[in-house]
């Protein structure tokens, strides 16, 4: 099994909570603050998640919120 097939289906769970994101907003502008993790778990009940997937998911949060929050600044 090659890396990215063994990532498949974090990186589709990622995908599939994009309307989960927290964003906080104030006259300075808007900061994401990550996924809202309970909205995460109702949009993907019917996949059965593993524990891995949550875990990939939250790496892939953290690269995200780097990435949002730069364009910010």
């Amino acid at each position: 099994m090659s890396i990215a097939s063994a990532n498949w289906s974090s990186i589709m769970a990622f995908l599939a909570c994009d309307t989960q994101w927290r964003v906080a907003g104030s006259l300075a502008g808007f900061m994401w603050i990550g996924l809202d993790w309970a909205g995460c778990v109702a949009r993907l009940v019917f996949s059965n998640p593993t524990e891995q997937t949550f875990k990939d998911m939250g790496v892939l949060e953290d690269a995200a919120l780097a990435v949002l929050n730069s364009e910010a600044d």
